[in-house]
């Protein structure tokens, strides 16, 4: 009787056991692991990602590169050519139409005597001149001097032209002539008087007289 008590006061103590209320410990978790988002991941390879997409490409066809590219160099014509940037240089010449034109229109000193260009200075300057003197003319003979911007006619020195008249000096824009005149008791080829040295200076527009001549050479 007494162990069969017992066994029923265990049964008991079992079941009271297995409809507690109490709390039950809940199961250990782990903790969750944190995944930072893209944006802070480290790029370490960024910046050499986007070298890569900025560098040109370069299409060699088939052929296959035999070193290194240089990135700096500078892309050359098609024709692999410097462009000639050196413009043609327009020389003068004294049968050329822009002469024989400008020396036709010259007024006649003598009726029997057109005027014929006879010498001329640098004929590839950009300013030059052209002599011209009355056919069959001495040297006391009167002297035009014609004056040229490459192939244009500029016009005359003076209005009226002058014997003893030659040019000493021609720059890049300054042409200087000589003016002399005779004195008594001179040759007629051989003039003592003078030199006035006159400078005819353009522009780019327009020839500038620079000096006066005197009453012996304008008369």
């Amino acid at each position: 009787m007494k162990r069969l008590l017992l066994v029923t006061l265990s049964a008991f103590a079992l079941v009271a056991c297995g409809n507690s209320d109490g709390p039950v410990a809940a199961p250990p978790t782990t903790a969750p692991t944190t995944v930072p988002p893209a944006s802070v991941l480290p790029q370490a390879n960024q910046p050499q990602a986007e070298a890569e997409a900025s560098r040109p490409t370069v299409d060699t066809g088939d052929a296959e590169p035999s070193g290194p590219i240089d990135w700096n160099t500078e892309e050359l014509p098609e024709n692999n050519s410097i462009p000639d940037a050196t413009e043609p240089v327009t020389c003068l010449d004294m049968s050329s139409s822009s002469v024989t034109e400008a020396v036709n229109s010259l007024p006649l000193v003598f009726a029997d005597s057109p005027w014929v260009a006879t010498r001329m200075g640098d004929p590839c300057a950009s300013f030059t001149w052209v002599e011209a003197l009355p056919s069959g003319a001495t040297v006391s003979s009167p002297t035009h001097l014609l004056f040229f911007d490459n192939t244009d006619y500029l016009g005359t020195a003076t209005l009226e032209p002058y014997g003893f008249t030659s040019v000493a000096a021609q720059s890049a824009d300054t042409i200087t002539v000589n003016y002399r005149w005779p004195l008594a008791g001179d040759a007629n080829a051989n003039p003592t008087g003078g030199p006035a040295t006159i400078d005819y200076q353009w522009d780019g527009t327009q020839v500038t007289m620079i000096g006066t001549l005197p009453p012996e050479v304008i008369g």
